[in-house]
């Protein structure tokens, strides 16, 4: 009896068995494209700079001190508002403490220098006088500031200076920072500038030598016993081909900060590393930056103006109307799922009526992958159809035969009341004659 139950027990552990391995072979359990990477620092973010899709979030959310990475909105909204060859005289000496790029009282510099030393030496000094020169005041630049981090979608952002120095109101988030991040290196000569190693300032008659700096972001340039960390178990330069920006930051307050950039082939990717431990703050960055590019890829999954179908329409000049997409569309999927299995839904009416405007919308492509929407744009009309009125909407054919057919009936009649008219005479005639 107790060899039957312990059959029936093995027997059904294997039968549980062969069913799961079963399933797992012909449904095999799906992943997020490999591991996401373990970060230490408190908050960071991983976002694609292409589609703004968040590949990887840590607190991304929670307003947290920035320290210099404040300087990218900084920077930005110098760019936006001066002229790069535009002079900035200097009559007085910037008392702003922490990274400085000491300018004395009497230097003149264009903004696009200041701008350069603004993101590669992080001078305090020239985040105040940049801002004093473009809005007259500091505060002035702020509330610029604070305004453009709202235009960009940086909800959570609110600054009190244009440094990132300490100060309880001054905050962000890593996701803000990285929507401001992907709007700065959009702009060329941003991107131009923090993808720069170092920089070297000409000597004044103030300051009799060159300045001559090395980019804050050590991605760019560092190599050699000083400049390594541990990743992935061994001893690596900190210097990465890949990178091309932007910014880090660092006070007591905030500890270490690092807004970096990466590009291989068509994807670029963007982390922040918010408030991490020194040693922490690279590999951190860098196991963000090499996830991103390397487990996932770029889709396009349609172009701009892209022809997708034709409608009918009435009472118009045209019959039918062509309907283009308004925008590229992309998206990012795991290296290790097909594009294949992307689908596409089109939402237009069944007809549209006249007249009809050049560049408004008409309807909606979608595109769905697992029922999932990873993306969508409008459907436009790439030129106007008027109107037409009902008389011109008549062809000349029908307009020949209903001519026609008038004439013959006019006729008809003609002819019916000649012959009436004839025939009243003749008996008339006959009735003269028998009287």
């Amino acid at each position: 009896m107790h060899y039957i139950r312990q059959f029936r027990t093995n027997h059904n552990y294997i039968i549980t068995c062969t069913f799961l391995l079963f399933l797992l072979v012909c449904f095999p359990l799906t992943v997020n494209a490999s591991e996401l990477p373990e970060i230490s620092a408190p908050r960071a973010i991983l976002m694609d700079e292409v589609t703004g899709e968040v590949i990887f979030e840590k607190n991304a959310h929670e307003p947290t001190y920035p320290a210099s990475t404040t300087k990218i909105l900084t920077a930005i909204v110098a760019l936006e508002n001066a002229e790069l060859d535009e002079m900035i005289y200097v009559d007085y000496e910037p008392g702003v403490p922490g990274s400085s790029m000491y300018i004395l009282p009497g230097e003149s510099f264009t903004v696009e220098t200041l701008v350069q030393a603004l993101m590669i030496r992080s001078g305090n000094d020239v985040a105040e006088v940049l801002a004093n020169h473009i809005s007259g005041s500091v505060e002035s630049f702020v509330d610029l500031m604070n305004k453009k981090a709202l235009e960009i979608g940086a909800k959570n952002t609110y600054f009190t200076n244009p440094h990132g120095l300490p100060d309880e109101d001054h905050l962000t988030t890593a996701y803000d920072l990285a929507l401001i991040s992907r709007y700065a290196m959009r702009n060329p000569t941003f991107r131009e500038i923090v993808s720069s190693p170092s920089l070297v300032i000409p000597e004044t008659k103030e300051t009799p030598e060159q300045r001559i700096y090395n980019n804050s972001n050590r991605f760019l340039w560092g190599r050699g016993t000083s400049h390594q960390m541990l990743y992935q178990g061994e001893w690596i330069n900190l210097y990465y081909p890949r990178v091309d920006g932007i910014k880090t930051g660092f006070t007591n307050a905030a500890k270490h900060c690092l807004v970096s950039s990466a590009t291989d082939n068509d994807r670029q990717v963007i982390a922040v590393v918010l408030n991490a431990e020194r040693e922490n703050l690279y590999p951190d960055s860098r196991a963000l930056l090499d996830h991103g590019l390397d487990n996932y890829q770029l889709v396009t999954l349609t172009d701009e103006k892209m022809l997708i179908t034709s409608v009918p329409i009435v009472n118009g000049t045209h019959d039918n109307i062509a309907l283009f997409t308004e925008k590229a569309v992309h998206t990012i999927l795991p290296t290790t799922v097909s594009a294949d299995f992307i689908s596409k839904e089109i939402k237009i009416k069944d007809v549209y009526e006249a007249p009809i405007e050049a560049n408004i919308e008409l309807g909606e492509i979608v595109f769905y992958h697992n029922d999932r929407v990873i993306g969508n744009t409008s459907l436009i009309a790439m030129e106007s159809v008027e109107f037409l009125p009902f008389f011109k909407r008549i062809p000349i054919t029908a307009i020949l035969l209903s001519l026609v057919l008038f004439l013959f009936i006019a006729w008809q009649i003609y002819v019916f009341r000649v012959r009436k008219i004839r025939r009243q005479a003749y008996l008339r005639r006959r009735m003269e004659r028998y009287q």
